[in-house]
């Protein structure tokens, strides 16, 4: 181990106190989940079985209110597939920052925990001059609790759907936790700070013109021009030497 660096544990356990504060804004979006599902009329076992396969809280939403309108089975894979695309960008960000010498089990375990959540914590903690643990164990610490706090709060929200009063506004939940992700990434990493406010920018203005478009495409449509633009603007740099 490198002089300095901490170990596996200290890194996991650094990340998992990284992670940990995120759960204040998941698990409402966690509880409007599990309650859309089971209005959707998904069983039990469907929502959480869906939770842990597929452990995206945004795609998994999208699925249960288009599964409620009865899209075909075409359309809604094709739309968890577009709103997932990100996490290749994600992949690609956060790679260069974590062991590669790992064997297969754990690059998995990683792809895996991957989400906006572990994205944005982990990547914020990297550009820190101070930090000084294993990378890729942090990063798996700052992953489990969104991991572990999404499936409880999916089956809270599936049993507990009929009991929760209107006035409570949990559909709030979701647009507050991206929120506050996206001005923890903004704030990290002056060198990315252009192409992050370019991807921003286009995605906010493209969702907003292209909103009256059917089946949330133009919430697709929005994500797509964001991460182009996010990657123009990042070529664009290069090119310049900035």
């Amino acid at each position: 181990m490198e002089e300095g660096v901490a170990s596996k544990e200290a890194s996991f356990v650094a990340g998992l106190a990284r992670g940990s504060p995120i759960l204040m804004g998941l698990l409402p979006f966690g509880l409007i989940y599990g309650a859309a599902a089971r209005d959707a009329g998904l069983s039990f076992s469907q929502t959480a079985l869906m939770s842990v396969l597929v452990f995206a809280g945004s795609a998994q939403l999208v699925f249960v209110n288009l599964w409620n309108e009865g899209v075909n089975s075409l359309a809604l894979a094709l739309t968890v597939v577009l709103v997932n695309l990100r996490l290749l960008v994600y992949g690609s960000s956060i790679g260069p920052f974590l062991e590669r010498n790992q064997g297969l089990f754990w690059r998995l375990a990683r792809s895996y925990l991957l989400t906006d959540e572990s994205y944005a914590a982990s990547l914020s903690a990297f550009a820190s001059p101070a930090f000084k643990y294993r990378p890729a164990f942090f990063y798996l610490g700052a992953g489990f609790p969104t991991w572990l706090g999404w499936q409880a709060s999916g089956a809270a929200g599936y049993l507990s759907g009929s009991f929760l009063p209107e006035s409570v506004p949990l559909e709030m939940a979701a647009p507050l936790v991206f929120l506050a992700l996206l001005l923890s990434m903004l704030k990290s990493g002056r060198t990315a700070l252009t192409p992050r406010l370019c991807s921003l920018f286009t995605a906010g203005i493209s969702a907003v013109l292209l909103n009256s478009l059917p089946y949330n495409l133009g919430l697709l449509l929005s994500i797509l021009l964001g991460v182009l633009a996010g990657v123009a603007s990042s070529r664009a740099k290069r090119r310049r030497g900035v």
